[in-house]
Formats: structure tokens, C-alpha cells, sequence
């Protein structure tokens, strides 16, 4: 039930240009962070005088009306800088309890494997067309294929995005 609504919601915020509701409803709906998303929907049902569940029931125009008016809440703009502050706040706080290498490690390499995927997919081989136009014959070899190179990236962005996600897996499983 709630994903129809939500999505209901979501693409009525969009045609009707409430870009704050829609960017709410999107990244908060659901999950650990589920309560702001909830309260944007509590919102959207208060203003149009219906319980949550009758939101997608109502008429196109009411919802639209109780959409621009939670659009233009203050409290709403509010709860949404106060989540980007606290958001921050946590990045600040894991920067200072870690040795920079704690969490440098992570944008850098992420910078290290964009410099790569551009020395291998764009600057070699415009390099290389330019030698064999100059001198036929002449080329700079990679020291890695692309395929190998790919398995690389693969398991280190796995790591990056999803590491965390596995050892919490780990531990849950050593708990059982």
C-alpha cells in the first residue's frame, strides 16, 4: 500500500513542480530514514482532510492543492535543512575521530579509479591515434587490459559501496 501511495505522490509533487515534497518522498520513504518520509505523506493527507490511505482515492486537483500547500511549509523546509545539517554533522564526526587515512582512503581511491578509466577509455587512446598517425608503429601499451582492469574497479567499488553492508551481514551471522 505504501509504495502506491508513495509513487502517487511522487508523480503528482513532479507535474505539479513541488520539487521539495517529490525529493522527500523519494529519498525518505522507507527503510531506517522511513519516519521523514512518513511525515511528509501525514502532512499531505492533514492538509487535504483524508487519512493517509485515501490519498490516491482523492480527486487530482485536492491533492494537488494539499501537495503545494505542504510544498510551502516552512516546517517542511526546515526538517529538510535540518537533515542535510545532521548529515553533515556525521561526516564531520567520522573525519575527526579517524586518522585522515580513516576516511581519505576512500575519496581517493574512488579519484584513482576515475583517473584510470579515463587514461584507459580516452587520453590512451587518443594518444595512441596521434603516434600511429605520426610515427605508424609507435604505441603506448596500457600494462592492463581493459577487461582486468574492469574485474578491478568492480570488486573495489563493490567494496567501497556495498563493504560495509557485507561485514554487518558477517557479524549478524556470527550472532545467530
Amino acid at each position: 500500500m505504501m509504495s502506491i501511495l508513495t509513487s502517487v505522490l511522487i508523480e503528482v509533487a513532479a507535474r505539479i513542480g513541488a520539487p521539495l515534497v517529490k525529493a522527500l518522498l523519494e529519498k525518505h520513504v522507507g527503510g531506517i530514514a522511513g519516519e521523514a518520509g512518513g511525515a511528509v505523506i501525514d502532512a499531505i493527507a492533514k492538509q487535504a482532510g483524508v487519512q493517509p490511505e485515501q490519498l490516491p482515492q482523492l480527486p487530482a486537483d485536492r491533492l494537488e492543492r494539499a501537495i503545494e500547500e505542504v510544498e510551502e511549509s516552512p516546517d517542511l523546509i526546515l526538517a529538510q535543512a535540518r537533515s542535510q545539517e545532521l548529515g553533515n554533522e556525521l561526516m564531520l564526526a567520522e573525519m575527526q575521530k579517524e586518522h585522515w587515512f580513516g576516511w581519505a582512503w576512500r575519496p581517493a581511491g574512488m579519484w584513482l579509479m576515475l583517473a584510470c578509466v579515463a587514461w584507459l577509455m580516452i587520453v590512451l587512446p587518443v594518444v595512441n591515434a596521434i603516434l600511429w598517425a605520426l610515427v605508424p608503429g609507435i604505441q603506448i601499451e596500457a600494462g592492463i587490459d581493459l577487461a582486468n582492469f574492469f574485474g578491478i574497479f568492480t570488486i573495489y567499488t563493490s567494496l567501497y559501496m556495498g563493504g560495509h553492508t557485507v561485514m554487518k551481514a558477517v557479524e549478524k551471522a556470527k550472532r545467530s
